[in-house]
């Protein structure tokens, strides 16, 4: 399917008091302008981009050709943004098949939510909108006939207008940012403070990825165990380390790796897979805590990070409940005994794992399983409840 992305940027930015378009945003890479940084995300897709500029235009059409995009004029952008809409529609070549319309104020968009919409965008005459928790988001896809259509509407209120009387799609999607756009100076200064978790997610995203990506009740549940259990682990470890100095663990960031560990669970190798899902949705961050979960160790002059303590959870937490290590590996051991080459790479696992428990609770002077019984109920309990 060939698909474009308009990216409108003919404003006037009249209430920012400043030229949204190239405006800074943090970014993993480092700070770039607002236009760059969508740029760069069609570009991890490889959608080419038409960018419509009208208000201080040269500077515009510059911008787009150093990130290697097209651009096309909006002659009267004082129209407002529909105007954008038609003028780019009208120079999008012939073999359109679908166009993303993207306002270049909504510009931390995840890759995540253009990726969900192009897999569910073949074969469909409808236009295609990200929802996050019940809220219509941004960009909208639109397929070649209904491009047509709203490319010759001549009706009032815009694009949300045009969009309504074609037949439409929601596609939910675990992305909170295809929703705030930038109109002031406080709208910009909160969607700076919220990139910092674009190449990750924030815990309500990660819970709701699990929904979308179909895991079962069971293993929902077990992830948000080993989630609240990585995030004790990081309390503790933080504390220790307060009194020598040593960086902190991101506790939000061990939560999140937490939840997403297991959102591949049931597919061959499910951590390796994890990885890749996460890495075709953009969130590098959140694939390197999850790869590894199953199996890792750590050199002695490395510092324990959020990585290590989502594998450590992950082995004192079986279903919702804790339990000791030695306990969890022997239900593994149990469960494989016919098998002598499973069994020893189980004792493999649960050799490194002690390990780095024991490192663990020398650094942060605190048990892991103690740690975890104060988040998430004991095995104990759970055999004495029947469940």
């Amino acid at each position: 399917m060939r698909t474009r992305a308009l990216i409108l940027a003919a404003g006037f930015s009249s209430r920012m008091g400043d030229f949204k378009p190239l405006l800074p945003i943090p970014a993993d890479e480092g700070p770039c302008s607002a236009l760059e940084l969508l740029c760069r995300t069609y570009a991890a897709l490889r959608v080419p981009v038409l960018v419509v500029s009208g208000f201080r235009g040269d500077e515009v059409d510059a911008a787009a050709r150093a990130c290697g995009a097209r651009s096309v004029r909006n002659p009267q952008p004082e129209q407002g943004m529909f105007s954008s809409v038609q003028a780019g529609l009208a120079a999008l070549p012939e073999d359109t098949d679908a166009v993303f319309i993207q306002p270049v104020d909504i510009p931390l968009v995840r890759l995540l939510t253009l990726q969900r919409l192009l897999d569910v965008a073949d074969g469909t005459d409808a236009v295609l909108l990200p929802v996050f928790d019940g809220r219509e988001g941004h960009p909208p896809l639109l397929p070649r006939s209904c491009a047509r259509r709203v490319q010759s509407w001549q009706g009032e209120g815009g694009l949300r207008t045009a969009l309504e009387t074609l037949p439409q799609r929601l596609v939910p999607v675990a992305d909170a940012l295809c929703l705030p756009d930038m109109d002031t100076q406080e709208d910009y200064a909160a969607l700076c403070a919220a990139a910092e978790h674009r190449s990750l997610l924030t815990p309500t995203e990660a819970a709701m990825m699990l929904e979308i990506e179909g895991l079962p009740p069971r293993g929902q549940r077990h992830c948000r165990a080993v989630g609240a259990v990585a995030a004790a682990l990081a309390r503790a470890l933080d504390a220790a380390r307060a009194a020598t100095g040593e960086p902190p663990v991101d506790e939000e960031e061990a939560l999140v790796g937490g939840l997403l560990h297991d959102v591949c669970k049931g597919q061959p190798e499910h951590e390796a897979a994890a990885g890749r899902l996460l890495r075709r949705y953009g969130l590098e961050r959140a694939a390197r805590l999850v790869e590894s979960h199953r199996d890792l160790s750590l050199p002695d002059d490395a510092p324990l990070g959020a990585r290590e303590l989502v594998f450590l959870a992950d082995k004192v937490v079986c279903g919702g409940w804790a339990l000791p290590l030695e306990q969890r590996f022997q239900q593994k051991l149990d469960q494989f005994r016919d098998d002598a080459g499973a069994c020893a790479a189980i004792r493999g696992r649960r050799d490194r794992a002690a390990r780095l428990a024991a490192r663990f609770a020398a650094e942060a002077h605190a048990d892991p399983l103690t740690l975890a019984l104060t988040v998430v109920p004991s095995w104990d309990e759970r055999e004495r409840a029947g469940a």
